[in-house]
């Protein structure tokens, strides 16, 4: 069965490599992509998403510019992870491919409202436009069958001691999807931190005569480039792709479903606060607020879905 889905981007070198896979993947028809402010500027996330649809050669997918900065916290540098062009500066050609004319909150509610079946949202990057199309337009719940996003953590953070950064760049977009009531997936660092591609394969993509194989090589080499243009040693981490992973192969996950909510001040916030106990205190009794329900991704088979990956790369040689 073919998922429908849309994404919800900022294109650095994780989300080149998820959009690589979402478009090779027989599972999945991408029905448009939105761009956020992230590990790039908006201009930039763009301009990347273009040049990574133009190598995979992928059809006629509406690619629509969102929000350029969070909610309300200020705007965050750029290209501190991924390299300054937000690709670890692979040189790609200009797209050939244009960005839609359609704002990002328009476009999206067009493709899910206008979608004969219910739609899945899955957010790898910062979660403004979420929060902005769930704010403008509520009415596109009833056609969303979930939201999947990377982001949060059930443990420690990356760019904070405790918060993950695709939460702590707009904490309040991610409090708004949270608490939205729409059945969600939190694909978190517990998981994002294990899913690894060996160099071995990676070197064997950057040999390849595919666009597409090719770059995601490359990507996989410079997966964490700084904007220095420091060197490091292979990582292998593949990041947001193993979201869409958990999406067509959800058996090799182990998920729990638990309450969760984003810390809003003091120097914890961007936190994803996971509630893992087994025996919840009775929060009517005690006056709480209950809080949200989400699915959370903690553990997974790493060889089964790295081989997953793999192998959705490798259909683009047929």
């Amino acid at each position: 069965m073919v998922t429908r889905i849309l994404l919800d981007v900022d294109t650095g070198t994780d989300d080149a490599l998820a959009l690589l896979y979402a478009v090779a993947h027989p599972d999945l028809e991408v029905l448009g992509i939105s761009c956020v402010a992230g590990n790039s500027g908006l201009d930039q996330v763009v301009l990347n998403t273009l040049k990574v649809l133009d190598a995979a050669g992928a059809g006629d997918i509406p690619v629509a510019a969102g929000a350029s900065r969070p909610l309300i916290e200020r705007a965050r540098p750029e290209g501190q992870f991924h390299g300054a062009d937000g690709l670890g500066g692979i040189p790609l050609p200009e797209p050939r491919r244009t960005r839609s004319g359609l704002p990002a909150v328009e476009m999206l509610r067009q493709q899910i409202l206008g979608s004969p079946e219910p739609v899945t949202l899955v957010a790898l990057a910062p979660q403004t436009n979420v929060a902005l199309l769930l704010a403008q337009h509520p009415d596109v719940a009833a056609n969303l069958a979930r939201i999947v996003f990377m982001g949060g953590s059930a443990a420690g953070g990356n760019v904070t001691a405790v918060a993950e950064f695709n939460v702590w760049q707009d904490p309040e977009a991610a409090t708004a999807v949270v608490e939205s009531g729409i059945p969600t997936t939190m694909y978190g660092l517990d998981v994002f931190n294990r899913l690894t591609v060996d160099e071995p394969t990676a070197n064997r993509f950057r040999n390849a005569e595919h666009p597409a194989v090719r770059l995601a090589g490359e990507l996989l080499h410079r997966r964490g480039a700084r904007s220095d243009g420091s060197a490091q040693h292979y990582l292998g981490l593949i990041g947001d792709p193993g979201a869409l992973v958990w999406l067509t192969n959800p058996e090799l996950f182990t998920t729990a479903t638990h309450p969760v909510r984003v810390n809003l001040a003091g120097i914890g916030r961007g936190q994803t606060i996971v509630d893992r106990r087994s025996h919840l205190q009775d929060s009517e009794a005690l006056g709480l607020d209950p809080w949200p329900e989400l699915e959370v991704a903690l553990d997974l088979d790493v060889a089964a879905a790295a081989a997953d990956f793999t192998r959705t790369v490798d259909r683009y040689t047929g």
